[in-house]
């Protein structure tokens, strides 16, 4: 399983309606698929974050290059200060305090 974890931080807070609009779509399309087994998003700090599991790399990069995902990340360099996000290997889907115990130490700039 591969785990994805990453924050961010709005430009502006008038960006909220849109952002969270398209980040519902994407986390829709994210718990409608089969290969999927956990998909949320929470805020921490200040930062708005997604954690996902997949059953594998392969599943997750399809989700990542396709439909509303695919839009939220178009929209995010217009929409969003921060944008960090991290994969992992796991065993089981982690726990919010680890996967953010995971971020925090390997955390690096999404491209």
């Amino acid at each position: 399983m591969l785990a994805a974890i990453g924050g961010v931080s709005l430009k502006r807070w008038y960006y909220a309606p849109e952002f969270f609009w398209r980040a519902s779509q994407a986390l829709r399309q994210a718990r409608g698929d089969p290969l999927c087994l956990h998909a949320g998003m929470f805020p921490h700090r200040g930062l708005y974050f997604s954690l996902s599991v997949w059953h594998d790399a392969e599943a997750m990069l399809t989700f990542a290059q396709s439909g509303p995902h695919r839009q939220v990340v178009q929209a995010a360099a217009r929409l969003a200060d921060v944008n960090t996000f991290y994969h992992f290997p796991c065993i089981a889907v982690p726990s919010r305090d680890q996967a953010l115990q995971v971020w925090a130490q390997q955390g690096q700039a999404a491209e």
